[in-house]
């Protein structure tokens, strides 16, 4: 018997699990994946209650405006998407409720984004949406009639991560080049830069009440800074492997990260203790989002799962639902053979250089992707290089899950 696109949708992601957010009521879950894939879970039934289909390749960033009547999407297909949440369809269907591909008018130059986009959000509020891309810049829209109408410059790597500040007056932006820059949006001043990671940053946010800052790196670190003068407060050490995202509970001193190395931690933003380590994902745990109270945490993962949390008792969290992905037939594509020759690969390895000569050649082939995180992977011995490298190898793919494509190699259980 075959299923439905109906019947499919009421199943989980597909692959990945990239980012994580919650509709102001706390009733919802947005998510997108690799799947090339937008959900929207109820949590009462534990199922999605509709599905996105109107991507292009992987969805790195999705989030819901302050009002809840909107959804705002960023996706390695260079676009950036916006969607009416009470129809379920886009925003201003007459220009397909995208930024990035305008045909600009005699007297307007046109705006595009040249390159992947990782990052979107919404003003406190509504009116505006900040974007970081793979093009180095981070940008302000206006959604009412979706004008570009500012440019941030000054990074040197791509944007991984833009967030306004609870006020709406500055931007916070992090970055590959292993930085984060505060701006002021009246005038796209740079008001400082926030240096001390040794690796890129993956993710960066503005404390409930704008005072402090959080950097997630590829160091293994979270650094908290004063957001007033970007003074660096705690060094956070906790994590094994890459972080790869932060967020503050709305409740004052708690904070959460998560990374590769398939942990979440809870930490005490005072003192800046550890107080609880999650460990119920089966791979990095990608994004996570806390929920308006600040008593549930949401986390997404590789493992195509996204876990619910309790963390109302931030010293013994449990885990409350998990809303479950699952795998699907692979399909290969000329694409993917193009850049490796998955057979080989699995039938005769010979040696850990061998998949570091794949990826050099997947990296040769794939249009140059400068990736810092795959650079990093290629200049380790570690036992899971390729399949984790591969899998970094996303954007120029658009949306092939490389783990859907060979069978995952036994890991160590993190520890």
């Amino acid at each position: 018997m075959s299923l439905s696109r109906r019947d499919f949708d009421r199943f989980g992601h597909t692959a990945g699990v990239l980012h994580v957010s919650f509709h102001p009521s706390s009733r919802i879950i947005v998510s997108c994946s690799a799947d090339q894939r937008v959900k929207l879970w109820d949590l009462s039934t534990q199922e999605p209650k509709a599905t996105f289909h109107k991507h292009d390749g992987w969805v790195y960033s999705c989030t819901v405006s302050h009002m809840g009547g909107m959804m705002a999407t960023a996706c390695a297909d260079q676009m950036v998407r916006i969607f009416d949440l009470s129809t379920m369809h886009l925003l201003r269907p007459e220009k397909r409720g995208m930024l990035g591909r305008r045909l600009g008018s005699r007297d307007k130059e046109s705006i595009s984004f040249k390159g992947p986009v990782l990052s979107v959000d919404f003003s406190p509020e509504d009116s505006w949406l900040c974007v970081g891309s793979a093009d180095k810049r981070v940008t302000l829209w206006r959604v009412s009639d979706g004008e570009c109408y500012q440019t941030f410059d000054g990074h040197s790597d791509w944007i991984s991560s833009v967030r306004f500040s609870p006020d709406g007056m500055m931007i916070l932006s992090g970055s590959y080049d292993g930085t984060a820059k505060v701006w002021r949006v009246s005038d796209s001043h740079l008001a400082h830069t926030l240096e001390g990671h040794t690796n890129f940053v993956s993710a960066a946010e503005w404390g409930q009440k704008g005072q402090l800052i959080a950097t997630a790196s590829g160091d293994h670190t979270v650094r908290l800074w004063e957001a007033e003068d970007g003074k660096e407060v705690h060094n956070l050490q906790g994590h094994t492997s890459w972080v790869l995202d932060v967020a503050f509970a709305p409740r004052e001193h708690l904070l959460a990260s998560c990374g590769a190395d398939n942990v979440v931690i809870l930490w005490d933003t005072r003192s800046g203790t550890l107080l609880s380590t999650l460990r119920d994902h089966r791979d990095w745990v990608e994004s996570l989002a806390f929920d308006p109270t600040g008593n549930m945490l949401a986390t997404g993962s590789h493992d195509r799962n996204i876990i619910l949390w309790d963390v109302a008792d931030s010293a013994m969290p449990t885990r409350r639902l998990t809303l479950r992905g699952r795998r699907t037939v692979p399909l290969f594509s000329w694409i993917y053979y193009s850049l490796i020759d998955v057979s080989n690969w699995l039938l005769n390895r010979e040696s850990e250089q061998h998949d570091v000569d794949i990826l050099e050649v997947a990296m040769d082939d794939n249009f140059a992707n400068d990736d810092p995180r795959i650079a990093e992977l290629v200049a380790t011995d570690d036992e899971h290089l390729a399949e984790r490298a591969m899998a970094l190898v996303r954007d120029d793919i658009h949306g092939i899950d490389v783990q859907d494509q060979v069978r995952p190699r036994a890991r160590p259980h993190a520890s």
